[in-house]
């Protein structure tokens, strides 16, 4: 896939740090790397889907607006990713790179603080905001990509880990729940680590790859701009455990999967990922209780 050449790019030169295997400015002038571009659409879909019609009724009506705020970061994330592989300049490319530690933050923050109070939850606020101010800082001013990777994987760890841990102490032992719940959390970690693996390949094997993408031809050769499916893999992903970690926070009683959750989450629910294990859930009560004792 040859660059297009009979105009010169809209946007100019790249001067971002950052360049993924994808050619530039292939299919348009006005978009540099056009699957890397088109991609980042998954993010906006799955918020556009995963803010349940009641969640925005109650933040609307009881201003709980931080809860949908890890939704909209996944949806900044995807404009900011969008702005940057259109353009690949150094500024949309800090879009990018901080966007993702904006989206991170308030789900690692709610995360940590599931069984906080309001004063422990305000002071892990600002330790997690001054972290970010830091990063933020450090990250525009130096340019560099070390920090930001091990300080995003960081954070996603801590998640998946607390995450599990909730999904432990929050359902019962054998109900349908809790089956489900795994069901998703496993999923979302399965497709979030191919999304990485994809993204590590696509960069050391960038050469392969464009030799390969010459052979095929258009439009087949799309299937292997594995930065483009490692956004939509992060982004189903992502979305899962914002999801996820939304419900087991709350400590609503949500069993109706089908109706709580974005596709693909209810597939996973009840997918491999699930194991075997009952259909219909009898521990409601049980996890009831759970909750009440929490404090839900």
């Amino acid at each position: 896939m040859n660059a297009v050449d009979s105009a010169e790019p809209f946007w100019g030169p790249p001067t971002s740090k950052a360049n993924f295997c994808e050619t530039d400015y292939a299919v348009s002038r006005y978009i540099a790397e056009f699957i890397n571009s088109l991609t980042n659409v998954v993010y906006s879909k799955q918020r556009q889907r995963g803010i349940p019609e009641r969640l925005r009724q109650k933040a609307n009506k009881h201003g709980d607006s931080l809860r949908v705020l890890p939704y909209w970061g996944l949806m900044a994330v995807g404009l900011c990713s969008l702005a940057f592989h259109v353009s690949l300049k150094y500024h949309t490319q800090m879009m990018d790179d901080l966007s993702m530690h904006f989206a991170t933050t308030p789900v690692l923050h709610r995360i940590l603080t599931a069984n906080s109070n309001r004063r422990d939850s305000v002071v892990m606020a600002i330790v997690l905001g001054s972290m970010l101010l830091f990063l933020v800082t450090y990250h525009v001013r130096t340019d560099e990509l070390i920090l930001h990777s091990v300080s995003f994987v960081g954070t996603v760890t801590v998640i998946g880990i607390h995450t599990m841990r909730l999904v432990n102490n929050r359902t019962l032992p054998g109900s349908a729940s809790r089956r489900q719940i795994w069901g998703m959390v496993r999923f979302g970690a399965a497709i979030f680590n191919l999304g990485y693996w994809l993204w590590l390949i696509d960069r050391w094997a960038c050469g392969f790859l464009r030799d390969a993408r010459e052979a095929i031809g258009l439009p087949w050769a799309f299937v292997l701009e594995l930065h483009g499916w490692w956004h939509i893999c992060t982004g189903i992903g992502a979305y899962v455990f914002i999801a996820v970690v939304d419900h087991l926070v709350s400590g609503e009683d949500l069993r109706d999967i089908q109706q709580s959750f974005a596709w693909p989450a209810p597939w996973a629910s009840r997918s491999i990922f699930a194991g075997r294990g009952p259909s219909v859930d009898g521990g409601g009560k049980g996890e009831a209780k759970v909750k009440s004792r929490l404090g839900f």
